[in-house]
């Protein structure tokens, strides 16, 4: 996990899935309910974002999508697409670190809430910086064998 953050460099080409993208940011967060955890989001070519969780070796990719429809079906669970969710997270991210691109280009300070489904992830976020503007992600779990850097 560490060796793959580590060669994610600006403009890295790299292979998820047979699919190419091109790294554009990369930025370490952390939580203020939990300071000691550390993730990397990556900002992709093809409106798409990669996220790092060293700690529960845990990678995804995704879309972020404007005006999400999804039912709150409990404070727990939600559902989209047909499918039901499940929570596995919620918190208050901030930025430890820009290694490259600029704030304009990252999420910055977000309020979010994780969901899980079978191989998918869904995160519903807020951005308090940018006018609470809405940065909701479907993701895919991915396995480290899933992506390549070229």
């Amino acid at each position: 996990m560490k060796n793959l953050i580590s060669r994610l460099n600006k403009n890295t080409h790299i292979i998820i899935k047979g699919e190419e993208y091109i790294v554009k940011t990369k930025t370490w967060y952390s939580i203020e309910e939990d300071k000691t955890a550390s993730y990397v989001k990556c900002e992709l070519s093809n409106n798409k974002v990669m996220v790092i969780i060293p700690d529960d070796e845990l990678i995804y990719i995704g879309k972020v999508i404007e005006n999400m429809r999804y039912e709150r079906i409990s404070k727990d669970r939600i559902k989209y697409s047909d499918t039901l969710f499940s929570k596995i997270g919620e918190g208050h991210q901030f930025i430890t670190k820009i290694e490259f691109g600029n704030e304009d280009e990252v999420e910055g300070k977000c309020i979010f809430e994780d969901y899980e489904a079978e191989n998918n992830i869904i995160s519903l976020g807020t951005l308090p910086d940018k006018e609470n503007v809405r940065a909701d992600v479907y993701a895919n779990i991915l396995n480290i064998e899933d992506i390549e850097i070229k």
